[in-house]
């Protein structure tokens, strides 16, 4: 299945998403991330599809897609939770028009 950029990285246990733009900064971050993944860390493409990441490997750069689609709102609520755990203020007026929009919000948190 293709994955849809951009894309997030959601950590099991962790309200802190990372962003991925596109496929070159996914095989960047998940060499970065790949010693530090358990079975239930996702990857969640443009669609709100979830994909499990320690299923990747670098012969096939597509992962199984998980029955698992996330709904706008229940992005809306990670990506506040993400701010939230940064300590950025009024998270409550976090909302985006899509899913890629809802992403976006994340590119300058990365770079902080």
């Amino acid at each position: 299945m293709m994955i849809h950029y951009p894309a997030i990285f959601k950590f099991a246990g962790q309200d802190e998403l990372i962003y991925i733009a596109t496929q070159s900064s996914f095989e960047q971050q998940y060499q970065l991330q790949q010693p530090y993944f358990t079975p239930e860390d996702l990857l969640i493409d443009a669609t709100g599809q979830a994909y499990l990441l320690h299923q990747f490997t670098q012969h096939s750069s597509s992962l199984p897609a998980l029955a698992k689609r996330f709904e706008q709102p229940e992005l809306t609520a990670l990506v506040q939770a993400h701010f939230f755990a940064l300590a950025q203020s009024c998270v409550v007026k976090i909302q985006a028009p899509s899913i890629t929009a809802l992403f976006e919000l994340l590119v300058d948190t990365d770079n902080e």
